[in-house]
Order: C-alpha cells, then sequence, then structure tokens
C-alpha cells in the first residue's frame, strides 16, 4: 500500500496530488491511503463514503478510529521535511524487510509516478510512506480525467447550493465570468506580488466583457477568499458572489464559461475539473485576450 502522509498546502494542492495518485494506482493496480486528505474528506463523494467505484483507494490507512487517530499522531510527528528525511536515512541503515519504505521527494523537483522503481515498491508486499507535493502522473491523469472527476463530487447539500449560485448567475447572463479573488495569505506571499485591488479586478472585468459581442448578457461570479468587495465596487458590470463557503466556491467558479484569477491551485482545480478555460493574472496590467484563456490539464 502507498500512504501519502504529508500534508502539503491547502485545497487546490492536495486535490491535485490526490488525483495524480488515484489515476496512477487506477492504471497500475495498487493500493493506496491518503490521510493527508482526512481535513477535507467529508465534502467529496468518494473520500466522505469511501467509494472508489472498485479502487483499492481509501484516505484512512486504517479502518478502526482508535488505531487511525494513533496513527495520525504518528504522521503529525513526520510533517517536517527534516524529520521525515532522518527516518528515510535511518531507514537505509536498517534494511528489515517488514519496515515501510520511505520516499521523501524534494518539493522543487518533479517526479514521475510511472518510473518502474516506484511502481515495484507500489507492488510490493511492505508499505511505501510518501513525502513531497510534485508526485505526478501527467498520462494518466488525463487518461481517467472523467473517473476523477466523478470521484471528486461534491456531496450534499453542497452540490445544492453550487448549482443554485449558478442558476441565479445565469439567469442574467448568456455568458458567465467566474473570478477568484484571492485575500487573506496572499497579501504576504511573494510581497504581495498577486494582492490586487477591487479597482484592479474591475478593469480585467470590463477588459474581458469588451470582448464578447454586444449582443451577449455577461455577467461575473466573484468568489472571495475572505469578505467579498460591495458590487459597486465594479460599476457598469452585472456581478452576482459565490456562497462564500471554500468548497463551493471553487465549484461554482467550475460552473463558469471562463475563469479570472491570480495564480492558485485553486482556480487550476476549477478549470480542471470543469474544463472552463482559465487565464492568471501575473501581473497587474497585463492584457486579457479571450484567446489566452486555457483549460488547465496540469500537464
Amino acid at each position: 500500500m502507498v500512504i501519502l502522509i504529508k500534508r502539503f498546502g491547502q485545497l487546490g494542492n492536495r486535490l491535485f496530488l490526490f488525483a495524480h495518485l488515484v489515476a496512477n494506482a487506477a492504471e497500475h493496480g495498487y493500493a493506496l491511503a491518503n490521510p493527508s486528505f482526512n481535513g477535507y474528506a467529508r465534502y467529496f463523494q468518494a473520500p466522505a463514503t469511501g467509494d472508489f467505484g472498485g479502487l483499492p483507494v481509501r484516505v484512512n490507512v486504517l479502518l478502526g478510529s482508535r488505531s487511525e487517530r494513533w496513527l495520525e499522531r504518528l504522521f503529525n510527528m513526520v510533517q517536517r521535511p527534516a524529520v521525515f528525511g532522518a527516518l528515510q536515512r535511518l531507514r537505509r541503515q536498517l534494511p528489515a524487510p517488514a519496515l515501510p519504505e520511505l520516499l521523501y521527494l524534494d518539493d522543487d523537483h518533479g517526479y514521475d509516478l510511472n518510473q518502474p522503481d516506484y511502481l515495484s515498491l507500489a507492488r510490493g508486499q511492505r508499505p511505501v510512506l510518501l513525502h513531497g507535493w510534485c508526485f505526478r502522473d501527467r498520462p494518466n491523469l488525463r487518461k481517467h480525467a472523467r473517473l476523477i472527476r466523478e470521484l471528486f463530487q461534491l456531496i450534499e447539500p453542497h452540490r445544492t447550493a453550487v448549482a443554485a449560485v449558478l442558476a441565479a448567475a445565469r439567469r442574467t447572463a448568456d455568458v458567465l465570468v467566474g473570478v477568484h479573488i484571492r485575500r487573506s495569505d496572499y497579501a504576504t506571499y511573494l510581497d504581495g506580488r498577486y494582492y490586487y485591488d477591487d479597482a484592479t479586478y474591475a478593469r480585467f472585468m470590463q477588459a474581458v466583457a469588451a470582448q464578447l459581442p454586444a449582443g451577449q448578457r455577461v455577467a461575473f461570479l466573484v468568489a472571495c477568499s475572505e469578505e467579498p468587495p460591495p458590487a459597486a465596487a465594479f460599476p457598469g458590470l452585472q456581478v452576482h458572489f459565490a456562497s462564500g463557503h471554500f468548497v463551493e466556491d471553487m465549484y461554482a467558479l467550475a460552473g463558469c464559461d471562463y475563469l479570472l484569477g491570480p495564480p492558485s491551485s485553486y482556480s487550476m482545480w476549477a478549470s480542471f475539473y470543469g474544463e472552463v478555460p482559465l487565464l492568471h493574472l501575473e501581473t497587474p496590467d497585463q492584457p486579457v485576450p479571450l484567446a489566452e484563456f486555457q483549460v488547465y490539464t496540469d500537464d
């Protein structure tokens, strides 16, 4: 069994990492557990129910709640790369066949899950503990994309809440553009490089609207990581706001026709899941031609 123990980043990062591993496990037929997804599992169909469509995949390593709590405490101890790296070095000096394999990945380098060495470990008898972010299987993520979307549907009542937000927005629009406003942690991330004010977002939105045919009604669905701006911040634009629940907002963005926002795995997952063209806003004054919007596939 392969066990992903590193809790890396927030929701978007963890969804993509889980998706790559599920796609690889589906292709190669090994067992997978992802306790690092435990905090988000209750929002998504397969992780919440444990039904991964017959695949040997689950969130919890063990089925008993007491044993799982003990493992959770153990995994908490090895979240820091230095601790896991020390254990990995110790493991190399103790080649006992009953001990788990430890695979630590430097987060700055990718790791191809299709390489023979990894697949040999994954199919072996010993548990394999993964610690890292860039474990990737891009070919099989593309191949199994439909399955991934089925497994990571929202559960009720969140699915119905998303449908209601989208229905209300689409009553006023022929084209619905999702706008992800990332504030909170982006005030300090990279010295605030992607922390744009309301006027900047309004300019981007107006530039998108100006490119669409005059006869089409254009509306914007704004999802904000904190208290959303007032509608008056976007003069002359038809603006709706997502519910404010972080998973509902992500999946509401996935139901739009275009997506716009600063670089973030949150909007990347929305683009991938909903197959919606996305443009990331790298600078506050960049052009936003519709031809440059692309569905994110993690290639």
